[in-house]
């Protein structure tokens, strides 16, 4: 009998993507509070790439559940890899934005948190 383990990494996924929609746009709350400017392409990003990630596990959990026909699999594969790539272009851009500002503060631990979550994701 095989191991199933999609449903419960598609549950951590999802958990991650909702982690970092609260940490990213904390940040970018914060940022146009602070400065009065729109908040830094890096962390906007990454916030679309939470909600990129939400939208997507929607399609990879229910298409193959309920419409096997929309689950083809290199639709899924696109979108597998698609996601993948937002996440690592993301957290690596975020990591270089931090790595040479002075930082300080909930908002800058924030930020590195969601470095770190982007990575794992």
């Amino acid at each position: 009998m095989a191991l199933n383990l999609t449903l419960p990494l598609r549950i951590a996924q999802a958990l991650f993507a909702l982690i970092m929609l609260g940490l990213t746009g904390y940040v970018a709350h914060w940022w146009s509070g602070w400065y009065h400017a729109y908040s830094p392409s890096q962390i906007n990003f990454l916030l679309f790439t939470a909600i990129w990630t939400v939208i997507a596990l929607l399609y990879l959990t229910l298409a193959p559940w309920k419409l096997p026909s929309a689950a083809h699999k290199f639709a899924i594969l696109a979108v597998e890899a698609l996601t993948m790539l937002f996440w690592f272009a993301g957290w690596v851009a975020l990591a270089v934005f931090l790595s040479n500002r002075v930082c300080f503060g909930h908002v800058c631990d924030a930020a590195k948190a969601a470095a770190v979550f982007g990575a794992f994701e």
